[in-house]
């Protein structure tokens, strides 16, 4: 690997992105439209299947907005599949070693250099580099990847890491109130998180964090993070209405 790394401004420069577990192609035209740097379509944990993510990442790419799908494991297939339909990147969960890292970046480059397999559908129609490689972003939300970490950031072909604050605290034994500021056990988590982050700015390879909210952004930019995904639409939402609701009952 070289000594020098560029980082994808993507994920650079304190970008924000929105989050996306409804299916709903709609909804993410609404998102596209609010001028995030980039969304993810969750596929691991949100309601969208595969025959949704296609509509909803030419949303997407009609508003001008990046996308990230965050496929549900690490299986070559479900990465091909998001970046055949179009995604600029995939978001690849509970990656614990060196080797699943480069297994990732693997499913997202054509031989020699990966095992992706030729068929880029949508990106021929977006006039894309038919042999052009997606952004491989590997989760960091575990015990076993925090003691990996230097070796997972060595891979060539990561280009970025995102810490998953629930997982990484509930396996840490913080319990999920630690990810509040000034909730308990918030120091020690804290420290934890800014470890995360200052390893990843050594290795000059950019590092974000999922945020429940707008303080949940600042707090993870202050120990380091280079972008930050607000909460799922759906939680906006529902805490959108819930105001307007108590707002309209007020006397």
């Amino acid at each position: 690997m070289s000594d020098v790394r560029t980082p994808d401004p993507m994920f650079t420069g304190g970008a924000v992105g929105g989050w996306l577990q409804l299916p709903s192609s709609a909804v993410a035209e609404v998102v596209g439209s609010a001028g995030f740097d980039l969304v993810c379509v969750d596929t691991q944990h949100g309601l969208i299947g595969d025959d949704t993510v296609l509509g909803m990442l030419q949303a997407l790419t009609a508003s001008g907005t990046r996308s990230l799908v965050r496929v549900p494991g690490h299986g070559p297939e479900a990465i091909g599949r998001a970046l055949d339909r179009g995604a600029d990147g995939v978001l690849v969960p509970l990656v614990d070693t060196a080797g699943q890292a480069a297994a990732a970046v693997a499913a997202c480059r054509y031989p020699p250099a990966g095992i992706r397999s030729f068929g880029p559908v949508r990106p021929s129609w977006l006039g894309r580099d038919p042999l052009s490689s997606g952004r491989c972003v590997v989760m960091v939300e575990t015990v076993a990847a925090v003691a990996n970490l230097e070796e997972i950031l060595a891979v060539e072909g990561v280009d970025a890491v995102f810490v998953g604050p629930s997982d990484l605290a509930l396996a840490h034994g913080f319990g999920l109130r630690a990810q509040d500021p000034g909730g308990p056990r918030s120091g020690e988590y804290g420290e934890l998180v800014g470890g995360i982050l200052a390893r990843c700015a050594a290795a000059g390879v950019p590092a974000g964090v999922y945020s429940d909210s707008p303080a949940h952004a600042r707090r993870f930019r202050e120990l380091g993070a280079t972008f930050t995904m607000l909460a799922a639409e759906h939680a906006i939402l529902r805490a959108a209405l819930t105001e307007q609701l108590a707002a309209a009952r007020a006397g």
